[in-house]
Order: structure tokens, then sequence, then C-alpha cells
């Protein structure tokens, strides 16, 4: 059975006695979202019906651009029928990368795009709440209304509007009158 998290440990370890950590943490994330944009591609990798060299070649192919540590674990899950697991492989590769790069990432979510300048500023406002070099992607939701809620680590700090209205709705709703 395959363990994403030891196969993730495996490929960091590789790619730091190669010095392509940050090469392979790329391409991890091109292949991702080649994933997600066609998912029939894992299936077809993954399908008994279609002979293994075949698979292979699709593979080589397709990624010969890529690195070769990269290239070869891609190959040994299509040989085992696995290939489906790649995501997760390369979720928990992109995990303990930033962890032993000291790097948190944060999802700012707000009413309307936040600023360089923003981002900039909540970025130092996190990295001395947390000592971690802090990377911020903002998503935009206008259902919030205005204010903000960080997503990091499992934990959320919601200061939206959204929120605080919801809190005094559930607090008008429970006040008993006289």
């Amino acid at each position: 059975m395959i363990d994403p998290r030891e196969y993730g440990e495996a490929l960091l370890m590789l790619a730091g006695e190669t010095g392509s950590t940050e090469e392979i943490l790329g391409q991890l994330d091109v292949i991702s979202g080649a994933l997600t944009e066609d998912p029939e591609y894992v299936r077809l990798l993954d399908t008994p019906s279609l002979p293994a060299d075949r698979r292979l070649a699709l593979l080589e192919e397709a990624f010969s651009g890529f690195d070769r540590n990269l290239l070869n674990l891609m190959k040994i899950l299509c040989e085992k029928r696995s290939f489906y697991k790649l995501p997760a492989i390369a979720k928990s590769y992109s995990d303990l990368y930033d962890e032993k790069a000291g790097i948190e990432r944060v999802t700012a979510v707000s009413a309307v795009a936040l600023s360089d300048e923003q981002l900039s500023r909540l970025a130092g406002k996190l990295a001395a709440e947390t000592g971690k070099k802090i990377v911020i992607r903002n998503v935009v939701d206008p259902k919030v209304l205005g204010g903000m809620r960080l997503e990091y680590r499992g934990i959320q700090k919601d200061g939206t509007l959204l929120s605080g209205l919801s809190r005094i709705e559930k607090a008008l709703k429970s006040a008993k009158l006289p």
C-alpha cells in the first residue's frame, strides 16, 4: 500500500540530495493543476487494460523535461496503478517542504482584493506572531461583506462583517425580553 507521506518524504530527501527541492515543488504544482483539469488522464494511467509499457511511454512523453526523480516516482505509481495518489503525495511533499523551510501558508478571505501593501503588512504581523515566513493567498468572497478571515494550520481567525452580524443575530434571538 502506498502511503503518500512516506513517498513525499522520500521525494523530498532525494530532491535535497540533488538540490532540486524548489524545482520539484513547482513541477508538482504544475502536474496537480493538469490532473485537476483532466482527471481522465489519471484513469488512463491507472487502467489495467492499457499495457504498462504504453502507460510509461505516455508519462515519459508528457513529462520528459521534468526532474528525473519526480518522473521516476510517477512511473512507480503508474506501474502500481496508483497514479491517483500523486496529488496526495504532492500535498505531503509541499507540507514537508514548508515545515523544513519554516513557511506558513495563509489564506486571507476578504470582500475585495487586498493591495500588495496590505498583504505585506499582514504577512509581517503574522510572521511576528508565528515566527515563520508567511506566504499569503488572497481569496475574494463578496459574501463576507467586509473585514477578513484568515485560515492557516487549521486555525480560522474570523474578523468578517458577516461573522459579526451572525453573532449579533444569535445574541438577539437568544435574548429574553421581560
